[in-house]
């Protein structure tokens, strides 16, 4: 009996083994199963015409089997997905995942070779030319290499005397073998090509999708990354509005004081983040105590009765500035003592 034999190779493999009528013969798996056991479980069912398997490119360990049995490997076009595997195998009855896949396998070649097999039963060829058909050869190759391999009637030639060949004779019989062998080489080699062709196509189409699952995982980390840094502003905005509504209620009990950012003056207050100009000075009466990293701005501001000091009073939420009801107590002390000394010094200076 000829067999299509399914491979699932790994520490745990899965063998499935089905007849030319796609029907299963045998169906195992085991941990470390060797080679040797696997092909003595295999010639013990019959001759295996294909090593299936369920990935592209075949496993090495495939490719041994089959080379081990004078099989020929079969690899679907692309690897099989899970769910094809399941839909393959929805009729029969599995142990673990690796019966399964390698039944998917099995099942899978079956359905390719299925209509030629049934045209093949049609003509009443028998399995010999099936096995053939399998290992890649057309039914019409197939049926004359039967013929080649069945004995010829015996014709007892006619009693002549027997002479030496001839060197040109010789010559011509050494040639004659030489292009057999030949002929053979170039079958291999062409059979060789045309295997590597279909490698290299199968390697092409994984390539081309793991270039796309590649450039589908940079669009995520793209878009995820882009998430986490809008994800991150809007719990910066969050606390911004946290802290401006605690400071709100601070505001509303008379514990902190808002501050204007310049030109804005808020009771007399103002926070001048830049280098003051010329245009500025007119926009300065209404202020009485001015805020400033800037010491450049610090001559202006006291040449015109402004008390100035730094920023390190202030809080800022969001470009509100804010200063506590305490600070604001310091400071108002302090620019009143700043102005009893000018005046104490003008009142000197007249008398």
């Amino acid at each position: 009996m000829y067999l299509i034999v399914g491979v699932d190779p790994g520490t745990t493999t899965g063998v499935a083994v089905l007849n030319f009528r796609g029907e299963p013969v045998d169906l195992f798996s085991s941990k470390d199963l060797s080679m040797d056991k696997i092909i003595h479980r295999l010639v013990k069912s019959g001759r295996s015409s294909v090593i299936a398997t369920d990935v592209n490119p075949a496993p090495g360990f495939v490719s041994k089997l089959a080379a081990q049995l004078g099989a020929r490997v079969y690899t679907p076009p692309e690897s099989l997905s899970v769910s094809e595997k399941i839909d393959l195998t929805r009729n029969h009855k599995t142990s673990d995942a690796h019966q399964r896949d390698s039944l998917a396998a099995a099942l899978f070649t079956f359905n390719r070779f299925k209509n030629r097999l049934q045209k093949i039963d049609s003509m009443n060829l028998g399995d010999d030319v099936k096995h053939l058909v399998l290992q890649g050869h057309s039914t019409s190759e197939a049926k004359k290499m039967l013929q080649e391999e069945e004995p010829e009637a015996v014709i007892e030639p006619p009693l002549r005397e027997e002479r030496e060949p001839t060197e040109e004779e010789k010559q011509i019989r050494r040639l004659e073998k030489q292009n057999l062998s030949l002929r053979k080489q170039l079958e291999e080699r062409d059979r060789e090509i045309r295997d590597l062709l279909k490698k290299i196509s199968a390697t092409k189409r994984a390539y081309r999708v793991e270039l796309r699952r590649e450039d589908e995982i940079k669009r995520r980390d793209f878009s995820l990354k882009s998430m986490e840094s809008s994800l991150q502003h809007m719990r910066n905005r969050l606390e911004d509005l946290e802290e401006l509504s605690r400071l709100w209620k601070k505001l509303s009990k008379g514990e902190v004081k808002p501050i204007g950012v310049f030109p804005e003056v808020y009771n007399g207050y103002t926070v001048v983040l830049r280098r003051l100009k010329k245009k500025d000075l007119d926009l300065l009466d209404k202020v009485k105590v001015a805020f400033t990293p800037e010491k450049a701005n610090h001559s202006i501001l006291a040449s015109r009765n402004i008390f100035v000091t730094g920023i390190e009073y202030l809080r800022e939420v969001s470009g509100c500035y804010f200063i506590s009801a305490d600070d604001i107590s310091k400071l108002t002390k302090a620019a009143v003592s700043l102005e009893k000394i000018v005046e104490d010094y003008r009142s000197h200076r007249i008398t």
